[in-house]
């Protein structure tokens, strides 16, 4: 594993369905580095209960939940303004693995494995 840092990049969007985005940059070892990730926003609710009857009148409930959401909002804004005009980012990314993805539309990009995107 090489983990690589491309600072103030310019992005750009290559994939975007609402559910996966692909981008693209220019990586610090040259040549086109392509990292993507989900997007479709994530939410699943788990509850359990009891419910005892004491009396006519009278019910012990007892209720336990959780809730998990996953919302990459942030990274996605960072990168369409990345990708925008004078938009940059920085971008920590494997260069030494990749995963092939492919579209809906039958486009093919070898993704590398991404850290994290900021700017």
């Amino acid at each position: 594993m090489s983990v690589q840092t491309a600072s103030n990049v310019p992005l750009k969007i290559e994939w975007d369905d609402s559910v996966v985005i692909v981008f693209s940059f220019d990586s610090p070892s040259g040549g086109r580095a392509f990292c993507g990730f989900l997007h479709q926003i994530l939410a699943v609710q788990l509850v359990q209960g009891t419910q005892t009857q004491i009396n006519a009148a009278l019910a012990a409930v007892q209720q336990t939940g959780i809730q998990l959401s996953l919302d990459p909002q942030t990274w996605v804004e960072t990168v369409k303004n990345g990708s925008r005009g004078s938009g940059t980012a920085t971008v920590v990314f494997d260069d030494s693995t990749s995963v092939p993805y492919t579209t809906q539309t039958n486009q093919s990009f070898q993704l590398q494995i991404l850290f994290s995107v900021t700017g």
